[in-house]
């Protein structure tokens, strides 16, 4: 096999994608909500854009990091309503297995053209961790985010 067919076999960087630029706008323009513990305010996360409390809540963590991930809608094909709930109650056993700590949220495109999709917020999760938990759940991108609370696209495809 050529040196050119292995780097086109190979995964695309977190910091680029193969998908089409509108579909990856769409990533970017999403709201990303986090139904925050009981009694705080829900939190809206946005690509790029530092989030105080996200911030707060990081700096409580042993490892400042925390991954926003769905089960849903796996490499962007819209599945029935049922199926989406059997993936996200399926992925929040396999996260309980393991001993991770979430928030329930919901991601949602501001137009409404995409269905809001279930999703969770998992505190602790590095980078590298967070795409291996994305792609096993056929994912094309996860939200993921470090100390400095600025939630960014890591993208799987």
């Amino acid at each position: 096999m050529s040196s050119l067919q292995n780097q086109t076999m190979s995964p695309p960087s977190p910091d680029t994608s193969q998908l089409p630029p509108a579909l990856q706008q769409a990533y970017r323009d999403a709201l990303y909500r986090v139904d925050a513990a009981q009694g705080a305010v829900a939190q809206t996360l946005r690509v790029g854009e530092r989030n105080d409390w996200l911030g707060q809540q990081l700096g409580r963590q042993s490892i400042q990091a925390a991954c926003y991930l769905t089960a849903c809608n796996p490499w962007g094909q819209i599945l029935e309503p049922a199926e989406n709930a059997a993936r996200m109650r399926a992925l929040r056993q396999a996260l309980d297995s393991e001993g991770w700590q979430y928030l329930d949220g919901c991601g949602q495109d501001p137009l409404g053209h995409w269905p809001a999709e279930d999703s969770v917020l998992i505190w602790g999760m590095d980078a590298d961790t967070a795409m291996q938990w994305g792609r096993h759940w056929q994912q094309n991108a996860v939200l993921w985010s470090d100390a400095d609370a600025r939630p960014r696209l890591l993208w799987l495809r």
